[in-house]
């Protein structure tokens, strides 16, 4: 381990779970996406002025810059040919001179994530980072990197969505600048930035509370960077002076410099003549840093926490459990003081027992990853074993889990394992290798746009043939989980279940 790796545990070991905010570098680096002036120039190139021309009648300012660009934009889109198709799907949003931009921004960054991916040089910090075990993240970025890298987030778009949704401060990913996915929801142009800082102090607000109470890193920003001076300085005033001292070992800069040697240091940053303290980090690359993010342990999963919060805050706002809370003695007899009263996910399934597992639950854990909610061996030896053969079942994700595969997803010899168990793995795996020999890698979003999710379920098997991009997989089968209980499409998609479930945990893809 290095300096930055062993600075950053030690500093994290004690709090509770980092936030991560993200700006445009972080996506420049792992999608090559432009940064924001980067953007505003590839527009500017579509109309009849040099990026040059708006810049100079902006005085600089890169929001007055796009609003200028939207301008002209705006009757470059409505009359040129190469928009026709575009302007026939998205005529009834327009809403303003600006909407045209926004569809095209919007739609150039869906485009260049969808065919981007990480460098192989970067893969190993990819891989690291979404190992790291973190409770949410805010980000000023338009794409959606962050929910590749953290699938299992709840997102949340613009200052609208984080205000006023009954967000938990966990497994969340606040997009406050707004989303591809929404280009209305685009923050770019001076408009847009008069209304976001009109509200700024509210959102401030709202993200105070992570603020102090968790330590936040941030990534692909300078210092310098405007949007971070402009939220830091709200919430300096909602601080007063006396307080920022309670953000002590609470902001991380993480600074990416190539050839720069480690550095790691305590400072001080000044906003609103304000001496904020930071700890500021200068790395060439990220591995030591997402490193240090994964080795902070958690008990439960951040979605199983985010699942439980949101179920005891909306039992507490409607006072209508439905369903939710299950009695198993009376709770006002004498013998109730010698019970544990045990509130959660656990403690359905442990009274339920792993036999009383369904195929759906089983698909849907091997589909989040959630080894923790229920015991590998047990489920291994209780259910899995009495399964019969001919039935299509997910293994590996169990297997690994209770450490009885090797790094190629074959048993252990030594492993205390059934032939029941070993003829399903063998099974399993046979389906599927003998499809590898012509795969391709395809994004898996492409497959279902080119033939469908119907032919995608229909061809599980052959799956591995065209695409190893499990992100994907793993995104259609948490999107088309509904069909798992269909008696029409219930073996098609745990054929399905078991390709992803070899691929990602018996190969580890």
């Amino acid at each position: 381990m290095g300096e930055i790796q062993d600075r950053l545990e030690a500093q994290l070991r004690t709090q509770p779970g980092p936030f991560l905010f993200v700006g445009a570098g972080f996506s420049r680096r792992f999608a090559e996406l432009p940064n924001w002036e980067g953007l505003l120039r590839n527009f500017a190139d579509l109309t009849n002025h040099q990026y040059e021309y708006f810049l100079g009648i902006a005085g600089g300012k890169l929001p007055k810059v796009a609003t200028q660009i939207a301008e002209e934009f705006y009757e470059v889109w409505w009359n040129a040919p190469e928009y026709e198709v575009s302007r026939q799907q998205n005529i009834p949003n327009i809403e303003q001179q600006d909407s045209p931009l926004k569809i095209e921004v919007s739609r150039f960054i869906r485009d260049a994530v969808e065919s981007s991916s990480v460098p192989e040089s970067l893969e190993e910090e990819w891989d690291l980072l979404q190992k790291s075990t973190i409770d949410g993240v805010i980000t000023t970025n338009y794409d959606s990197l962050l929910s590749k890298a953290f699938p299992e987030f709840e997102n949340y778009i613009g200052q609208d969505e984080l205000l006023f949704a009954d967000t938990q401060g966990i497994a969340e990913i606040y997009m406050i600048h707004g989303s591809a996915n929404a280009p209305e929801s685009l923050v770019i142009t001076q408009d847009d930035y008069d209304e976001f800082d009109k509200r700024n102090t509210y959102l401030a607000a709202k993200l105070l509370t992570f603020f102090v109470e968790h330590p936040v890193i941030f990534l692909g920003y300078s210092l310098g960077d405007g949007n971070i001076q402009a939220i830091l300085s709200a919430i300096v005033a909602g601080l007063r002076d006396k307080n920022v001292g309670k953000l002590q070992q609470r902001l991380i800069f993480v600074e990416w410099v190539p050839e720069a040697e480690p550095e790691i240091q305590d400072t001080v940053i000044l906003v609103n003549e304000v001496s904020i303290p930071i700890t500021r980090v200068r790395v060439s690359d990220f591995i030591d840093v997402f490193r240090a993010l994964g080795k902070k342990e958690r008990a439960i999963s951040a979605k199983l926490v985010r699942l439980l919060k949101e179920q005891i805050y909306e039992i507490i706002c409607s006072n209508d459990p439905r369903g939710r809370l299950h009695a198993y003695m009376d709770i006002d007899s004498e013998n109730a003081k010698d019970w544990s009263i045990v509130f959660g996910v656990g403690a359905k399934v442990a009274i339920k027992g792993i036999v009383g597992l369904t195929r759906a639950e089983a698909f849907a854990a091997v589909v989040s990853g959630s080894v923790n909610e229920f015991p590998s061996d047990e489920v291994l030896t209780q259910l899995i074993d009495h399964i019969p053969k001919a039935q299509w079942y997910p293994v590996y994700m169990f297997l690994r889990d209770a450490g009885k595969l090797d790094v190629k997803g074959k048993i252990l010899a030594s492993a205390d394992v059934s032939e029941n168990i070993r003829a399903r793995a063998d099974k399993n795996r046979d389906a599927l290798l003998m499809k590898f020999k012509r795969r391709r890698k395809v994004k898996f979003s492409k497959l279902e746009d080119d033939h469908g999710w119907e032919w995608v379920l229909t061809n599980a098997l052959q799956l591995p043939s065209y695409t190893d991009d499990i992100d994907g997989f793993q995104q259609f089968l948490a999107a088309n989980s509904s069909v798992a209980t269909s008696s029409r499409w219930m073996t098609q998609y745990g054929k399905a279940v078991v390709a992803y479930d070899y691929l990602k945990f018996g190969l580890l893809l």
